[in-house]
């Protein structure tokens, strides 16, 4: 069985460039939240052609082919992103990313120094660079690292500490306590994890059956982890239902919302329901969503159906119930 613990981040410019051109690019954007990669990309390539300036355009252009694991074409464009700011924290980092894909270890370790340097507090740089040195025989510097990556925050630093640092994490860590989502993927349905991609504010792992892909896919599963929510986790539970329907209504402008279970009288308060659409791309989802005490999971699995058939809602149904927070 999978015991997998559920985040890359799209950049959203706040710069107002030409309109069209930032109508493309938020066409872009919605693109890769729908999972529409090759879309995403054809939309930045038309923000970029009306401003060749747009940063970041090039940088989740390059993301957007990161998920579709072009990661030579990757590289170029988180070199233009970075060429036009030299400053570019997130752009060193996935491209670095991108270059321990392509082997290019000591370029790696490079871009993630560049990252740090410029961001001291990049934990996830810290984290990624670490694992380089450990493959490099430097075992010491590289639990250093990811040692460094607990301190500031970086959760899923710490069980990798604990398997690999003889456990240094306790002496980091102190009495912080780290949640953790833990779902079980049955290997026997050839789950297997598509993409990751981690920040500070959150984390997400994507899942596809046997040989799907992105582009051809019967059945995806998503987790997400929001990180270091804190007090804004207070409120109903139902809010979060709420959210991502009016996520899905402006692809789907007929989506039906149903609310199938939940219980917010419980320490982790917790939601399941469904979201169906069978116009403007047929998907049907069953979402569930729960409160830790400072992060926020929030997971969902999707058909290429119109509707959740009964029999698949009920056994997604137990799959999410049976799931569980657990601490470190």
């Amino acid at each position: 069985m999978k015991k997998l613990i559920t985040g890359l981040a799209i950049i959203v410019s706040l710069t107002t460039f030409g309109q069209t051109a930032q109508d493309f690019y938020n066409s872009g954007v919605e693109k890769v939240n729908s999972q529409d990669y090759a879309g995403s990309i054809k939309d930045f390539d038309k923000a970029i052609k009306l401003d060749p300036k747009y940063t970041d355009a090039y940088y989740n252009k390059g993301t957007s082919k990161m998920y579709k694991k072009n990661y030579k074409g990757a590289l170029a464009d988180f070199d233009k992103a970075i060429e036009l700011k030299p400053d570019f924290v997130s752009a060193f980092t996935n491209r670095g990313v991108a270059k321990l894909n392509l082997k290019d270890t000591k370029g790696a370790l490079g871009d993630f120094d560049d990252a740090i340097k410029i961001d001291p507090a990049n934990s996830l740089a810290y984290f990624m660079r670490g694992q380089v040195k450990m493959q490099m025989q430097e075992t010491d510097a590289g639990c250093k690292d990811i040692s460094k990556a607990s301190e500031l925050g970086y959760s899923q630093a710490d069980k990798f500490l604990k398997q690999y640092c003889n456990n240094q994490s306790s002496s980091i860590t102190g009495n912080r306590t780290v949640e953790s989502l833990m779902i079980d993927w049955p290997d026997s349905e050839g789950w297997h994890v598509a993409n990751q991609q981690d920040n500070a504010q959150q984390r997400m792992i994507e899942l596809l059956k046997n040989k799907e892909t992105f582009d051809n896919w019967t059945e995806i599963g998503t987790m997400f982890v929001y990180k270091n929510v804190g007090v804004a986790l207070k409120i109903p539970i139902t809010k979060t239902m709420d959210l991502m329907y009016e996520q899905a209504k402006k692809k789907c402008p007929k989506a039906k919302l149903t609310l199938i279970e939940k219980d917010d009288t419980t320490k982790y308060p917790w939601i399941i329901f469904k979201i169906e659409c069978g116009s403007n791309g047929v998907e049907s989802q069953v979402w569930h969503a729960t409160q830790g005490t400072d992060e926020m999971f929030v997971n969902f699995r999707a058909v290429k159906q119109k509707s959740v058939p009964q029999e698949l809602q009920d056994k997604w149904v137990k799959f999410f119930k049976d799931s569980k927070i657990v601490t470190q």
